[in-house]
């Protein structure tokens, strides 16, 4: 009878340690996961800083002319009080877009596994996700039925948005790719 007591002693033992290892290494895993989510939407959210400056940049010499520009989009970015908060203070749109990076990040940490292809390709299609569920809904209802922004530059802002958010999907998907295999984060 000891020596089954001895056994069940040891197994418990045993199983406690392989819990506790188990437990460990989650823990591990999940702060690494945590901390590749957060450098990869650090870098998206830098990416659409950038694809905001490369390509809505440009558009606006015809997007802000008031010649296609409704009068209200004009007035409310430009003289009626109060001015939108980024008007005085760029630093909003910067730390917001970075966190908006870290959330798509988020994002992309749940789906990027169930994607196919090449950490590239992934990024197109995330990107493309990010795009159809963001900006369709965005264009209709602010710029085009609030703002009463023309149809011609709201599918202006449509394409510059498709190229913003494919740039976030893929600096994403590669720097997800990268801490994976590079730095096994």
């Amino acid at each position: 009878m000891y020596n089954n007591l001895n056994r069940a002693g040891q197994i418990a033992t045993i199983d406690l340690y392989n819990i506790t290892q188990i437990i460990h290494m989650n823990l591990q895993n999940g702060m690494k996961r945590i901390v590749r989510v957060a450098i990869s939407g650090l870098v998206g959210g830098g990416a659409w800083i950038v694809g905001m400056i490369i390509f809505f940049g440009p558009a606006q010499s015809i997007l802000a002319d008031p010649n296609f520009q409704s009068a209200k989009f004009k007035a409310v970015m430009e003289e009626m009080e109060p001015l939108p908060r980024m008007a005085n203070n760029i630093w909003i749109i910067l730390v917001g877009l970075l966190g908006i990076g870290i959330i798509y990040s988020m994002v992309f940490s749940f789906i990027g596994p169930k994607l196919s292809g090449t950490n590239f390709q992934k990024g197109i299609q995330f990107g493309l996700v990010g795009w159809s569920l963001m900006v369709p809904w965005f264009e209709f209802y602010l710029p085009w039925n609030v703002m009463h922004e023309p149809t011609l530059l709201v599918l202006l802002e449509a394409f510059c948005w498709i190229l913003v958010m494919l740039l976030v999907g893929i600096a994403i998907a590669l720097t997800n790719g990268f801490l994976d295999t590079k730095i096994r984060m």
